[in-house]
């Protein structure tokens, strides 16, 4: 038995569930990277373009890493039913739709970081961000933008010399 195990056998483990206030989580996945006991992690599934994160309640062992991670304070550990430590599937406890770059279609994150996102920053100044371009596609489209604008600008200056 390693130094681990025992450790975690002489914890007092309590009968904790997470609750998660859905309208504001993002999905960053934060409490899962967390999670030193794997309790919560995260699932993407490709073909259903779905977004989860998943508690075993079996893991767990109420050390509280998940609340103290998040940054938009959304989950608690509620204390649950008593479990007889014999639940060892996984459940949902969030979902989200996974959102695409327009451009090459690649994932990007859950549909939520987005709606956040947007209304903290457009909430503030009216700017156009391409919050559906990955990194690669918004730089692609950036110097696109300015070679097109460059080549107006030349133009005018041969309009003008002549």
């Amino acid at each position: 038995m390693t130094r681990r195990e025992f450790l975690k056998g002489t914890q007092s483990k309590k009968d904790v569930i997470p609750i998660i206030r859905k309208e504001k989580c993002t999905g960053c996945g934060l409490c899962a990277m967390d999670c030193p006991t794997k309790a919560l992690t995260i699932f993407q599934s490709e073909k259903e373009e779905t977004y989860q994160l998943l508690f075993r309640y079996d893991v767990c062992n109420a050390c509280g890493l998940c609340e103290k991670s998040c940054p938009e304070q959304c989950l608690q550990l509620k204390q649950g039913p008593e479990m007889d430590g014999t639940e060892k599937e996984a459940k949902v406890i969030f979902e989200d739709k996974i959102s695409k770059c327009i451009e090459c279609g690649i994932p990007l994150f859950p549909q939520a970081m987005i709606n956040r996102l947007k209304l903290k920053i457009l909430g503030i100044e009216d700017i156009p961000w391409p919050f559906d371009l990955c990194p690669s596609c918004r730089i692609k489209i950036q110097f696109e933008r300015e070679r097109v604008g460059k080549a107006r600008h030349q133009d005018r200056l041969i309009l003008r010399n002549k």
